[in-house]
């Protein structure tokens, strides 16, 4: 139509889980060209997926390209949706609840066509590589012999000493100064090969000098405790541990990967 063409995003899977849960949300910003400044009235416009992971516009929060052909814009997008978010602000992040992950797995994404920005004659899709704003912790758990047992359902893990709250800024997709230690239940989830049970935590990216971060495994009203020692956590890294739950001290080897990056994420121009 006249005022350009409809953009409807269409990412493929988010952070905490690998896919895209029924009704979650992204905010989009359309943004003049190379500025922070919105184009066409586009703040914060919500679109949702029925967890196909199509993203569509929820009605009156439609997206149009600028009428004058010339008129280059980019797109600044964040996840998870919050209502009255505006670009120069700062989203308030809490990681304390951490089976309430949807409500903090902050993704951010700015897609400016390569530098040349877009308009209502672009013919290719728009991507929307989203970053991870946030850090990740796995621990995949045994238990030695000497502990006598042969499940750890029913064990609790508890982290402890690490900050817990932070401010995103939209516009640019950092984080603030993090703050607020809080004890966080880590959140089971599927067990992996080869051990008893497996838990994550999205965390804050942050360092800590040794005696800070502690977790405490606790099963059968006994408590194992692993003293993390000095530690540097780094957005959009997976920190993966296995440990080894042991009467003589809790065994620990890690590994850091790049968490698995949400790419190919796509805002179409019809």
């Amino acid at each position: 139509g006249g005022i350009g063409e409809q953009a409807v995003a269409t990412p493929q899977g988010r952070a905490s889980e690998a896919t895209w849960g029924n009704d979650d949300a992204i905010g989009i910003f359309m943004v003049d060209h190379g500025q922070t400044s919105i184009a066409e009235n586009a703040v914060n416009k919500q679109f949702t997926t029925g967890g196909n992971g199509t993203f569509t516009p929820v009605p009156g929060d439609e997206i149009y390209f600028p009428v004058d052909g010339t008129h280059k814009v980019d797109f600044i997008t964040y996840y998870p949706y919050k209502a009255g978010v505006v670009l120069d602000g700062n989203i308030e992040v809490n990681t304390a609840d951490q089976f309430a992950q949807a409500a903090f797995d902050l993704l951010w994404a700015k897609a400016d066509n390569s530098g040349v920005g877009y308009n209502k004659e672009t013919p290719a899709t728009v991507p929307l590589a989203f970053e991870h704003k946030l850090a990740k912790l796995t621990m995949n758990c045994k238990a030695d012999p000497n502990v006598g047992v042969s499940s750890l359902d029913g064990m609790t893990v508890v982290v402890k000493g690490m900050n817990t709250k932070t401010t995103f800024t939209v516009k640019d997709g950092t984080l603030g100064t993090s703050a607020t230690a809080a004890d966080m239940t880590a959140r089971k989830i599927a067990t992996a090969d080869g051990y008893l049970a497996s838990l994550d935590a999205i965390i804050l990216p942050g360092s800590y000098q040794a005696g800070v971060v502690t977790v405490e495994f606790t099963l059968n009203n006994e408590t194992y405790t692993w003293n993390v020692g000095a530690a540097e956590f780094t957005a959009g890294n997976a920190y993966v541990y296995e440990v080894i739950l042991s009467r003589t001290g809790v065994k620990v080897t890690g590994t850091i990967k790049p968490w698995n990056t949400i790419d190919k994420n796509s805002v179409y121009a019809e």
